[in-house]
């Protein structure tokens, strides 16, 4: 049972109203999520929850498709079901391959595309230990081109896959119904989450 239940439409202020309207509808949902739904009793929150998914998850360099395997990863590695759900979701949407997915949720070093496994590796390190990147893991993004720009857009990924992932599971998030059909198996426990390959 949700901690703080959701605030369906009807019950929203006005400004709430707003951001769920614009969230589902830039986001091709059939509803607002539970996600911002359950964000929606505070509408600074839900609105600046939604200015992060504009500005940090959908535009710039690096394509949506590939922050959303990073925000499946990040979710996966914490153990966050309904983002890990959601997010799986929301691959399928973009066209990532059935293929492509099981390898992300089964093992991200055996990703086949280097880049694309590089990038979610540096990724997850980023989101468990910030403090623990190295010279080398930067210098792996910057052996496949990608400047300042991009990695500062994982960095900013990375960061906000963790604040999602905390309210969520800080207000124990009911999944929602039209992410059910997507989820994958359960997270793994925190004894067996993957070494990530250095």
């Amino acid at each position: 049972m949700a901690y703080v239940p959701i605030l369906e439409p009807e019950y929203a202020s006005p400004e709430a109203k707003i951001v769920y309207e614009e969230f589902y509808k830039r986001m091709s949902f059939p509803a607002p999520p539970n996600f911002i739904k359950t964000q929606g009793h505070s509408p600074t929150v839900a609105r600046g929850t939604w200015e992060a998914v504009c500005n940090v998850l959908v535009l710039g360099k690096i394509p949506r498709w590939t922050k959303e395997m990073i925000f499946v990863a990040i979710s996966k590695d914490r153990g966050c079901r309904y983002c890990a759900a959601a997010h799986l979701a929301c691959c399928r949407m973009l066209g990532v391959s059935p293929q492509l997915l099981e390898e992300l949720v089964r093992d991200v070093n055996g990703l086949p595309e280097e880049k694309l496994r590089d990038l979610i590796i540096f990724a997850i390190k980023c989101s468990r230990d910030p403090q623990g990147l190295t010279e080398k893991d930067y210098e792996q993004l910057r052996k496949h081109g990608l400047g300042y720009s991009e990695i500062m857009e994982i960095i900013a990924m990375s960061a906000f896959a963790v604040y999602a992932n905390i309210i969520a599971d800080a207000t124990a998030m009911n999944a929602d119904e039209m992410f059910k059909n997507n989820s994958s198996e359960a997270p793994p426990t925190k004894s067996e989450l993957p070494v990530l390959a250095t």
